[in-house]
C-alpha cells in the first residue's frame, strides 16, 4: 500500500497478486494506492472509517462475485465514491450496460494503457473532489433548511392546536347547543329560524377545521421531513390498507379549481403493507402534487392511480400526461433537494423522502418519464404475510 495521510486513495481490486504489484507500482508513487484480493477484502477496507476511500477500480472477472456486481454493492453503500470497471474484449455489452445503468462511471479494457489509465484516475480523483464539495454544501443547505423549517414548525404548531382544539369542543358541544335551540322554538322564544341545510354546515364546519388543522401539522411534517429533522421509527409500523391511503389523500387535497376532476382513481384489488399510514398519505400527496404541477405546465392532461397485487410484492401507480421529465435529468430525481425548474414547473422536490419511506417500508419507488408525454412512479411493496393462528 502507498498512503499518504488524509489524503484520498484509490482501491484497486484483483485477484491476481502480480497484477495488484504493478498496478500499485505504476501508480503508487503520484496518488494513494491501495489494493485488494477480492470483494470480502475490498468491503473491509471500504468499512474502515480511517480509509479514505475516493475510487474504487475493479477487474470484472472475480472469482466469488464479478465487478459490476460489486461496484453496484458500492455504489448503494458509499454512492460519492467513483466507480472504474476493468475489463477484456469479449466482456464489452456488460460494461457498456452497467455504464448506462449508472452503476459504474468509466470502464477501462485490458491491456491497459497506463498513461491514459494515469490520466483516467486522476480525472476520477477530481470527480471525487468535486462530489465531496457538492455534499459539504448539501449539508449545509440542510443545516439551514433545518433550522428554517424548525422555527416555522414552532410558530405554526401553537395556534393549530388551538384551531383543532377549538374544532373538537364546537363537535363536542354542538348537539347540546343544537338541543337548546329546539327547546327555545318549542318555549315559542322569537329566534330566527335554523334549516337543516344551516345545522349541517354548522356540523361539517367542526369537521373541517378538524382536516385543515391535521392537513397543515402534516404539511410541517413533510416539510421538517425533507430537511433531515424526520427519523422513521420502524418499531411503530404497522398493517395498513392501500386503498384507504388513496381515499384519504384525495378526501383532504387542497385541490384547486377543477383540478379533481383530472384525477381518475381505478383501485385494483385492495392490499395491504406493513409501514406508517401517515408517511404513505405523505409521499401519495407529494406524488400528487407534483403530478398536478406537470400538468399545470403542460397545459394538459389527466393523472390516473390504479393498484396492482403480484407474487412477491404489490404495486401503486400513479401516471400523469404532463410535461414530462426530461432523460438526463431521471437518474437525480431522487436525490435530496433536488429540483428542475421551469418557469412553472418542478420535479423532484420530496422525492428524495418518498424512496426513504418506501424503501423503510422494505419497498422501492421506480419513475419512468418521457419528456412533454407522461411521468410515472411505480410503489413497489413487500406481500404482507399472512399470520398463522397457533392451535
Amino acid at each position: 500500500m502507498s498512503s499518504v495521510h488524509g489524503a484520498p486513495m484509490v482501491l484497486f481490486i484483483d485477484d491476481e497478486p502480480l497484477i495488484r504489484k504493478y498496478f500499485e507500482r505504476a501508480f503508487g508513487r503520484d496518488m494513494n494506492v491501495c489494493c485488494a484480493a477480492s470483494g470480502e477484502e475490498a468491503r473491509l477496507i471500504l468499512a474502515d472509517p480511517d480509509s479514505q476511500i475516493a475510487v474504487v477500480m475493479t477487474d470484472q472477472r472475480m472469482p466469488v462475485e464479478d465487478g459490476v456486481t460489486l461496484l453496484g454493492h458500492v455504489k448503494d453503500e458509499w454512492p460519492q465514491i467513483v466507480r472504474i470497471l476493468t475489463t477484456a474484449y469479449s466482456e464489452i455489452e456488460d460494461a457498456i450496460a452497467a455504464v448506462n445503468s449508472g452503476e459504474i462511471w468509466r470502464y477501462v479494457t485490458k491491456p491497459w494503457d497506463f498513461d491514459e489509465l494515469r490520466t483516467l484516475l486522476h480525472s476520477a480523483l477530481e470527480v471525487y473532489h468535486a462530489r465531496a464539495y457538492e455534499a459539504t454544501l448539501l449539508a449545509e443547505r440542510r443545516r439551514g433548511m433545518m433550522m428554517v423549517a424548525s422555527h416555522i414548525a414552532h410558530e405554526m404548531r401553537t395556534p393549530l392546536r388551538s384551531i383543532h382544539s377549538a374544532a373538537t369542543g364546537i363537535e363536542r358541544y354542538l348537539p347540546r347547543l343544537l338541543a337548546g335551540y329546539d327547546w327555545a322554538i318549542q318555549a315559542g322564544a322569537e329566534i330566527e329560524p335554523m334549516t337543516q341545510r344551516h345545522r349541517d354546515v354548522l356540523a361539517q364546519a367542526a369537521l373541517g377545521m378538524q382536516r385543515v388543522a391535521d392537513r397543515a401539522n402534516g404539511l410541517i411534517d413533510l416539510l421538517l421531513a425533507n430537511a433531515g429533522a424526520y427519523r422513521i421509527d420502524a418499531e411503530a409500523f404497522e398493517r395498513c390498507d392501500m386503498v384507504e391511503c388513496v381515499d384519504v389523500v384525495l378526501r383532504d387535497f387542497p385541490f384547486g379549481e377543477r383540478e379533481r376532476e383530472l384525477v381518475h382513481w381505478s383501485p385494483g384489488p385492495g392490499f395491504e403493507f406493513v409501514g406508517s399510514f401517515s408517511l404513505m398519505v405523505f409521499v401519495l400527496q407529494n406524488l400528487l402534487r407534483n403530478a398536478l404541477q406537470a400538468i399545470a405546465a403542460a397545459g394538459q392532461g389527466e393523472i390516473v392511480i390504479w393498484t396492482r397485487c403480484g407474487a412477491g410484492y404489490n404495486g401503486l401507480h400513479m401516471r400523469d400526461t404532463g410535461i414530462g421529465i426530461e432523460r438526463e435529468h431521471l437518474p437525480r430525481i431522487f436525490d435530496d433537494f433536488t429540483s428542475f425548474a421551469g418557469a412553472r414547473h418542478s420535479a423532484g422536490v420530496g422525492l428524495g423522502f418518498c424512496r426513504k419511506v418506501i424503501t423503510s417500508f422494505g419497498g422501492h419507488i421506480d419513475c419512468h418519464s418521457e419528456h412533454r408525454r407522461y411521468t410515472q412512479f411505480d410503489l413497489w411493496l413487500p406481500v404482507c404475510q399472512v399470520q398463522q393462528t397457533a392451535f
